[in-house]
């Protein structure tokens, strides 16, 4: 029985430039950082505490462009928060890009659920969540 996701995989151009978005300003702890084929490494990063991690893999920039291109600007890796109004305050103050700031959820009509979505250097788009608040 499957019991729980073990990792996404990110597809990025620059694994450095990353790590340092995911590691420095998201605050992810480091799993692992490892030579992993031709000049490219295995990182494995995570929100602290967490039990499933991303996997920051080496893409070529035209394919991962190509990619996002056809994916269009839906979020492809969503992550919970505690407090959605504090996470958008801190990593905003960190420099971090919100095309969409925290709102109400449109697919919860009870209304409980907020959301926003946050950009990496790269472009790639993420989703983040409350209940309640």
């Amino acid at each position: 029985m499957i019991t729980q996701p073990k990792f996404a995989v990110l597809h990025v151009a620059d694994q450095a430039r990353a790590l340092e978005f995911f590691s420095g300003t998201l605050g992810f702890e480091v799993l692992t950082d490892a030579p992993y084929g031709e000049g490219a490494r295995w990182i494995e990063v995570r929100p602290p505490g967490a039990r499933t991690y991303l996997v920051l893999a080496a893409q070529d920039p035209e394919l991962t462009e190509q990619i996002r291109l056809r994916r269009g600007p839906m979020s492809t890796v969503w992550f919970d928060s505690d407090d959605l109004d504090a996470t958008f305050a801190e990593l905003s103050a960190k420099g971090v890009s919100f095309p969409v700031e925290p709102q109400a959820a449109p697919w919860d009509p009870g209304g409980s659920t907020r959301w926003a979505q946050f950009a990496d250097p790269e472009g790639n788009l993420y989703g983040i969540s409350a209940q309640g608040g």
